[in-house]
């Protein structure tokens, strides 16, 4: 899954064409490269709607309110053994820590903060005042809170690996939802404009590579400490 992701990173950037035309596909009207004084350029039709946003509102908050409610749960393990024996204690922690690492630090921390690319509607591609940037430059002209990857994209996928946290019988109920609602929540900043398809797919995978890291070094450690606790 790593060198897929490089790789993906490596096809995104030797062709940054590929980001404008899956942008290009959600642009209503022509591109917005004519200097022409009476040229009108397109727009993002879905960034315009109201209901797109409060669905974005809506999602938004999930990856939160998932990482509370393990929070809570695990205090629960903590204080009582009855309850530990019951839930994935290790699992948990991975699940916390994979958060704080990936959306949080890897993610905004660095990635969005120095990587210097703007977003769709910060292009002059797209009505903006911003050359291009091919994904993984670090070469733009945004000064904060940049287009690669995308953090909204990046907890999305986060919250995808919380099937690894339910059980067998609950995950057949649950799986579908949480999968719809994680890519819907990953695609939609491509559809309004916010992120190109590379900041988003990227992001997304980045998350759940980390979670499958930590889940393979939580596994070793629990080997070797001999712990007890539910997989």
């Amino acid at each position: 899954m790593i060198v897929a992701w490089f790789a993906l990173l490596a096809a995104f950037y030797l062709h940054p064409s590929l980001d404008v035309e899956v942008s290009s596909f959600f642009f209503a009207g022509p591109l917005c490269e004519a200097a022409l004084p009476d040229f009108v350029c397109g727009y993002f039709p879905l960034r315009r709607l109201q209901v797109v946003e409060h669905v974005r509102q809506i999602l938004y908050v999930l990856p939160f309110a998932a990482a509370a409610l393990i929070v809570v749960v695990g205090a629960s393990g903590v204080l009582s053994t009855e309850i530990r024996k019951r839930i994935p204690m290790g699992r948990l922690v991975v699940a916390i820590i994979s958060l704080c690492l990936g959306p949080g630090l890897i993610v905004n921390g660095f990635l969005k903060a120095y990587s210097g690319r703007p977003r769709p509607v910060q292009t002059s591609l797209f009505g903006g005042p911003f050359d291009f940037e091919a994904a993984g430059t670090f070469v733009g002209e945004c000064a904060k809170n940049c287009s690669f990857v995308s953090g909204e994209a990046s907890g999305a996928g986060w919250l995808l690996c919380l099937l690894f946290l339910l059980p067998s019988r609950i995950r057949l109920w649950v799986g579908p939802p949480l999968v719809a609602g994680s890519l819907t929540m990953a695609g939609l900043r491509v559809a309004v404009g916010s992120h190109y398809a590379s900041d988003a797919l990227l992001g997304w995978l980045l998350a759940i590579i980390l979670f499958m890291a930590l889940l393979i070094v939580e596994a070793r450690i629990a080997d070797k400490l001999k712990v007890g606790w539910p997989r």
